[in-house]
């Protein structure tokens, strides 16, 4: 059994790399407790030191056990796949807006998220600070121009675009009207496109589908 040489220490495996990462990131974190506790006795006294430490220890547990639970903020993305896998049709109109066209009707979509709380006011619902009226007034006249380039009122009487706005904030009722257009959160305003009864067959959503990709292309 000849020498091969000198022992050369081996790579560390992925499984020894990922302990030690955890193992730095939890002194990490009792050196924060620690620290954030030390700052509080020092100004406040002892008893403000350990309640400041036992906040920070719970918020780095609340972090390692709830957050994952948390589902991901309903986004742009989700809320046109979702509309998507149950057979609509999603047409880019401009930089924020879709066109979804679907069984339950064509839809314009407002995807530029409101992160504001929708409040009643007097006789009218406001988004933030801005009467939901004048909010919705731009939205409400776009899907107008495209309801007149694709020609919906003559080809296919009651079928009209309906204008939807997704906000992030606080909500009264889970959908809410302004006139003919619906404010809601991104989840519930797929929810609520996905229970509208079926008023375009399978061949209509695909004609509509390819005018808007034709005419709103010329806008």
């Amino acid at each position: 059994m000849g020498d091969g040489g000198p022992i050369r220490p081996g790579r560390p495996t992925a499984a020894s790399g990922s302990i030690g990462a955890r193992s730095a990131r939890f002194a990490v974190r009792v050196l924060v407790v620690l620290a954030a506790g030390v700052m509080g006795a020092g100004f406040l006294g002892w008893r403000a030191g350990i309640l400041v430490a036992a906040l920070a220890a719970l918020t780095y547990l609340l972090l390692a056990t709830v957050a994952p639970r948390v589902p991901a903020p309903y986004g742009r993305g989700r809320l046109l796949r979702a509309l998507q896998r149950q057979g609509y049709h999603v047409v880019p109109v401009v930089m924020s807006r879709h066109l979804a066209v679907g069984p339950g009707g064509v839809y314009l979509l407002e995807t530029r998220i409101w992160r504001h709380a929708v409040s009643r006011e007097d006789d009218d619902w406001r988004i933030g600070a801005v009467p939901a009226a004048r909010a919705m007034e731009r939205l409400v006249g776009h899907a107008n121009r495209v309801d007149r380039a694709l020609r919906l009122s003559e080809d296919r009487p009651g079928v009209t675009v309906v204008p939807v706005i997704a906000v992030a904030g606080r909500l009264p009722e889970p959908v809410m009207r302004s006139g003919r257009a619906i404010i809601a959160r991104p989840r519930s305003a797929v929810r609520y496109i996905l229970e509208r009864p079926e008023v375009l067959r399978v061949e209509e959503v695909d004609e509509i589908t390819e005018a808007a990709i034709e005419r709103l292309a010329e806008e």
